[in-house]
């Protein structure tokens, strides 16, 4: 069971290792080519973004996991990220389904396509993202599970 376990955990270092490598990549070519850089790109972007907060806490939990380390002071804080992270990242696919949506179906109504409601949905987006486990971070809800050893709420 624990060849299972640490299988598991190595696996899981070098999956957040690749989205980190493809995350750093994507954010490369959008930096370098100016003809990447359209509004469905910078949709892309946020979801881009969102994956990189992920895998890195992944990442990080990854190592614990491997050091077998119990509870520790940053359990709580490791747990909060992932909740949020998953979240920020489900909102960000939300965003751009919905920006495709004002492309297509309401594609009369150019302000609904302009870059500045874009950006305020946008912001909106990552605030209630990373609010989104404040509540379960506030109430203790995140808790070390002994059985896969990790951080998550209850």
């Amino acid at each position: 069971m624990e060849f299972f376990e640490t299988f598991s955990s190595v696996f899981m270092i070098l999956c957040s290792a690749f989205g980190i490598i493809c995350s750093v990549i994507f954010m490369c070519v959008m930096a370098v080519r100016r003809q990447c850089r359209t509004m469905t790109n910078y949709l892309t972007l946020n979801t881009i973004i969102a994956g990189l907060i992920t895998n890195m806490t992944c990442l990080c939990q990854g190592f614990y996991q491997i050091k077998n380390d119990s509870n520790d002071r940053l359990c709580a804080f490791r747990g909060f990220l992932l909740h949020a992270g998953c979240g920020m990242l489900f909102h960000t696919l939300f965003i751009q389904a919905l920006y495709r949506l004002f492309v297509n179906v309401y594609s009369t109504k150019q302000y609904l396509q302009s870059t500045r409601f874009i950006i305020i949905i946008v912001t909106l987006q990552w605030l209630i993202s990373i609010f989104f486990g404040f509540p379960a971070f506030l109430l203790g809800d995140i808790t070390y599970d002994e059985g896969s050893r990790i951080c998550q709420v209850k």
